[in-house]
């Protein structure tokens, strides 16, 4: 998948393949007809965020939602959602939460459409991203977590 949709840096595709091989998280991945257009993971053992973990113990995440900039606003996003949703469901999950950063307007109208509720749960994460031709920045991400019950517990 990395030819088709090629990412800086790391292989972030591989690394996601690995967890899900592992069955720590389970990669979901949009396609039209041959090509990637979207992909998201559904982390099992919990939050990733330390105050998320912290203050909602039982609950999947979904991160890493990426959709390709020609495929937003076409649904790609809602139906890797609702795909993710449907996973914990099946498995017997009863809350589901994903973390949104005060500056991607877009996202958070999305998860508030689809359900999930603000919960004032707040993480700090730092990292180091690399360009595509090779040019690392670093970073930090102020995520809001928010949740949405998908069965009753």
């Amino acid at each position: 998948m990395r030819d088709q949709w090629p990412t800086p840096g790391t292989d972030i595709h591989g690394a996601h393949y690995a967890a899900h091989q592992s069955g720590q998280a389970t990669y979901l991945v949009a396609w039209q007809e041959s090509s990637p257009i979207g992909s998201a993971m559904l982390q099992w053992r919990g939050c990733v965020g330390r105050n998320a973990r912290k203050a909602f113990p039982r609950c999947v995440e979904i991160n890493h939602l990426l959709v390709r900039a020609e495929h937003r606003g076409q649904g790609v996003g809602t139906a890797l959602i609702k795909a993710a949703e449907q996973l914990v469901v099946a498995r017997g999950g009863a809350e589901i939460a994903l973390g949104v950063s005060g500056d991607n307007a877009d996202a958070g109208r999305l998860y508030s459409r689809l359900g999930y509720v603000t919960t004032g749960i707040l993480d700090v994460t730092s990292y180091t991203w690399v360009e595509m031709d090779g040019v690392e920045h670093d970073a930090t991400e102020r995520d809001a977590l928010l949740v949405k019950v998908i069965r009753s517990a």
